[in-house]
């Protein structure tokens, strides 16, 4: 029942939002804690990131993936499969079906989302993804599996700044597709996939949030707006975190415990800004997610953030990405 209601949590609502009114409650701090530990399970994670595949075609100023090199491939089905064949033992859990590359970019896209609500049905399934390839033929998969959610990210709101800061000039088509995507909806009086429209803010854009929000003002979509992170310190200059960060006292990230990723050939990283894989735990082709979730290393990794120290795994030294979420543990907790 716990992982139905998890299942359910995750994929309904904006854990962004979340994390702000929580930050700014004192009195819902207590229940939020004491629901999130709950979240935590050791045989299985709740939530898990998935890299279907790590080819994109986009190159937004704000990504860690345009800054260095990027081992490029497909995840294979035959692995994606152990990996939901193995969460089919402790019951429904979250999978969100991005990390650093397009997801629709991943081939035979379709056939990896049928085989999630095959698996279990009460799985719920997040995409994120840039709009591009939203076609007709994606979107009518979308609702026939009954995907639970899809945020389609933006980096602008205009033309020829979306150009400026993609490489592309689709910001057109991406707002077209969006719009079929609801149409389709109410042709199938589909209740899913509930539609999110998200402009993450940087120091290119940030003047442009009314612009966004008044763009999709009324049109059957959750509109949001994010401040950039800096992906485990790799993009400090396009990160909107960082001011943040300085001027609230750290504590443990929600990661750790919640939500690992898997790359496209299997490694298992502790979360998902580890683009450069500094903290790889092993691989889902040689070992199960169980065992990498209980493994020394996470377990010392653990530790290492409840004892207030981020040198190791080095991501963490000067990330801001632990601002996003309220803190999850009590003081007592803390050491």
């Amino acid at each position: 029942m716990l992982s139905k209601l998890v299942s359910f949590i995750l994929a309904k609502l904006n854990i962004g939002n979340i994390a702000e009114i929580i930050n700014k409650n004192f009195l819902l701090k207590i229940p939020y804690k004491t629901i999130s530990q709950r979240m935590i399970s050791y045989d299985f994670p709740r939530h898990i990131f998935i890299e279907t595949t790590s080819t994109c075609n986009l190159k937004c100023k704000i990504c860690p993936r345009n800054r260095g090199k990027t081992l490029i491939g497909h995840m294979d089905f035959q692995l994606f499969k152990k990996i939901i064949d193995e969460a089919k033992k402790y019951g429904p859990r979250t999978f969100s079906l991005h990390l650093f590359g397009e997801p629709l970019l991943t081939p035979n896209f379709p056939k990896i989302i049928k085989y999630i609500k095959q698996a279990n049905k009460n799985n719920a399934i997040l995409l994120t993804t840039n709009g591009t390839l939203l076609n007709q033929e994606i979107c009518q998969a979308l609702v026939k599996t009954q995907v639970d959610k899809i945020l389609i990210s933006f980096i602008s709101a205009e033309k020829d700044n979306y150009y400026k800061l993609t490489g592309v000039d689709k910001l057109e088509i991406v707002e077209k597709n969006i719009i079929d995507l609801i149409k389709l909806k109410k042709t199938h009086k589909a209740e899913q996939p509930i539609i999110y429209v998200r402009m993450i803010l940087n120091k290119d854009n940030e003047d442009e949030e009314e612009l966004f929000r008044n763009k999709w003002k009324n049109k059957q979509v959750i509109v949001e707006t994010r401040l950039a992170h800096n992906y485990g310190g790799n993009t400090k200059d396009t990160s909107l975190r960082g001011e943040t960060a300085q001027n609230i006292k750290r504590y443990p990230c929600y990661h750790f415990w919640l939500s690992p990723a898997i790359h496209w050939n299997g490694d298992f990283s502790i979360c998902c800004s580890d683009w450069g894989r500094k903290a790889v735990l092993g691989n889902v082709q040689n070992q199960t997610v169980k065992q990498l979730w209980n493994s020394e290393k996470m377990k010392y990794y653990r530790q290492n953030q409840l004892k207030n120290n981020y040198k190791k795994p080095s991501i963490c030294t000067n990330c801001d990405v632990w601002t996003m979420y309220p803190d999850i543990f009590f003081k007592h907790q803390k050491r």
